[in-house]
């Protein structure tokens, strides 16, 4: 019987995982890696409502990886809080810059003689404050 689909992790992922712990010359059964599967699953959802009990005493609504590693201190799971800030650590220092999404499948391709103006808010308000003449003083100062 397969696991419920809630805890089912893809298996790809979690044969790649028991590859790099045991290496290339352990073996492993289909029974054992649909197991290791459905109890990662299992701790995924575990530590996630630990979690949430965490970020729902603090009032808030998104979990932080604060939220994880008290949740972790919580389950008993201390073993588990030194390799995870590490990766934390790790993660954060070779974080790379954000990319700006590409542009949307409709629109027009921007080539040198069609390039879109730059349009920030904050440069727009500025700039067209002292600009914007409203049509009634442009009438007056036309008489």
């Amino acid at each position: 019987m397969a696991p419920p689909l809630e805890y089912t992790l893809p298996l790809g992922t979690v044969n790649r995982i028991v590859k790099e712990c045991l290496g290339n010359k352990a073996g492993m059964t289909k029974e054992a890696r649909e197991t290791v599967q459905a109890a990662a699953g299992v701790f995924i959802l575990y530590l996630t409502s630990a979690a949430n009990e965490e970020c729902k005493a603090k009032k808030r609504q998104t979990i932080s990886a604060q939220d994880v590693i008290k949740a972790l201190h919580d389950v008993d799971m201390d073993s588990f809080v030194t390799p995870l800030e590490t990766f934390l650590h790790a993660t954060k220092s070779t974080k790379k810059p954000v990319v700006k999404a590409s542009p949307s499948i409709d629109a027009p391709p921007e080539h040198e003689d069609n390039v879109a103006p730059d349009t920030s808010i904050e440069e727009d308000d500025e700039e067209t404050k002292d600009e914007h003449i409203p049509d009634d003083d442009m009438n007056e100062q036309d008489d």
